[in-house]
């Protein structure tokens, strides 16, 4: 197997629009939306595969904040296996707005969704005298290619502080 090429340089300016990640993919176990249910959504359909047999449902299923949950974890991990190995001093910025967010499809035992990303914007805005902002759709499908989440974040990301001479920016986001 060759080594994974990494990126050396991921400023603001480095980033292309169309850019596109598959982060990964999980299988949702019936014990594990049980007990995220119980813990962060305390709802018959999240807790008690028998009772969720009589909801709008029919049967237990994850909640939309599980499959959030699931798509942070991913991201989080995919994001710092493809930074590896930068050493330009930059620092990756905070998603500063999600929108459109929307559960499509349910998600129950045993299903196995597969969580991708691509930027779709970048705005000329400048904050703080550092940051640029992108845009991202993210996006879950299940094993039969069916859209079950999906939302678009704006997410800050570090300017080249070679290219900032002279740039005017706003002080807050």
């Amino acid at each position: 197997m060759q080594p994974r090429p990494y990126i050396r340089s991921r400023w603001f300016e480095d980033i292309p629009i169309g850019e596109f990640h598959v982060f990964g993919t999980h299988t949702f176990s019936e014990l594990e939306i049980i007990e995220f249910g119980e813990k962060y959504a305390p709802e018959v359909h999240h807790t008690d595969p028998v009772a969720a047999r009589d909801t709008i449902h029919h049967g237990i299923i994850a909640s939309g904040w599980h499959i959030n949950a699931i798509w942070m974890r991913l991201m989080v991990d995919y994001m710092e296996r493809f930074a590896q190995g930068v050493q330009d001093g930059r620092r990756n910025g905070a998603g500063v707005g999600i929108k459109d967010l929307v559960w499509h499809q349910p998600v129950r035992p045993g299903h196995t969704l597969t969580f991708t990303y691509e930027i779709i914007e970048k705005s000329d805005r400048v904050v703080r005298n550092k940051w640029g902002m992108i845009k991202s759709r993210n996006e879950a499908f299940n094993q039969y290619n069916e859209l079950v989440m999906s939302f678009t974040i704006d997410i800050l990301a570090e300017l080249n502080p070679q290219n900032l001479s002279g740039v005017e920016t706003e002080p807050h986001v």
